[in-house]
């Protein structure tokens, strides 16, 4: 696995450990401030499996299965950002620059300011 292969996988991993669970009391801002946004929706036991077998597929550079699992996560649920930026990962693996495109738009609409969390072809870690 190369080392660009490697950072975006832990940048998955991170995103998708994220999840607050189903149980945790909200949370309520000091008083004098705004509320935060509202929490991502639980996501379900089958879509977090599907998201963990993409992982664990991407890392043994199976990314045909890899984009399975991950597009089966997109469907069981739509709005997970770490799924759709998995579907980018396998897509560029595959080397399909306009799905990895379509994908990574996906995860920008639903987590702005992601553009810059995988490095391109060419590009450096900073």
């Amino acid at each position: 696995m190369s080392a660009k292969h490697g950072l975006a996988l832990m940048l998955l991993v991170v995103a998708s450990s994220t999840c607050k669970p189903a149980d945790a009391p909200p949370t309520e801002a000091p008083q004098g401030q705004e509320a935060a946004p509202p929490t991502q929706a639980p996501v379900s036991p089958e879509a977090t499996a599907q998201l963990d077998s993409g992982s664990t597929a991407f890392r043994a550079d199976d990314f045909a299965g890899a984009l399975a699992h991950y597009t089966k996560a997109t469907e069981l649920a739509p709005d997970l950002a770490a799924a759709w930026f998995g579907v980018f990962m396998a897509q560029e693996a595959l080397g399909n620059p306009q799905g990895a495109q379509e994908a990574l738009a996906k995860t920008q609409k639903l987590e702005p300011g992601t553009d810059l969390a995988h490095p391109t072809a060419g590009d450096t870690v900073r």
